[in-house]
């Protein structure tokens, strides 16, 4: 058996022997039977309440953590986006670049270097068929 096994098993036991021995020490009052109902009855509802409450209170801080699991998560995804975008963005402008530079190399009318690039595109050209 493992150690928090066995911690909730010698808590269970210590809180039931609290239980009972409660409803004993009750059970054994000096008070009329009217009276003792009375209070065994106050006494559960409270304690009923007090579980609601405890349940209540849980739900709710469950629910906030939840939420704002969730909105730390949409945050990250968000930024990691914008980061994604921004850098496609920079490729997109380099080959922009890229192309535009080629594009002004063969226009700018040295026979001898744009000859070169033509024949690199249609080499290109031939590998990509």
């Amino acid at each position: 058996m493992s150690i928090i096994k066995r911690t909730t098993w010698y808590l269970a036991s210590f809180l039931m022997g609290g239980a009972i021995g409660g409803a004993i020490a009750l059970l054994y009052a000096p008070e009329s039977g009217k009276h003792l109902r009375r209070d065994i009855s106050r006494k559960t509802n409270d304690f009923i309440e007090d579980g609601k409450k405890m349940a209540y209170d849980s739900w709710n801080d469950a629910k906030d953590k939840a939420e704002s699991t969730i909105e730390i998560a949409k945050d990250y995804l968000n930024t990691n986006v914008d980061k994604i975008v921004r850098k496609t963005e920079k490729a997109k402008d380099a080959l922009k670049c890229g192309f535009d530079a080629y594009n002004n190399e063969i226009k700018s009318g040295n026979e001898q270097d744009s000859s070169l690039i033509e024949v690199d595109v249609n080499v290109a050209n031939r590998k990509s068929k």
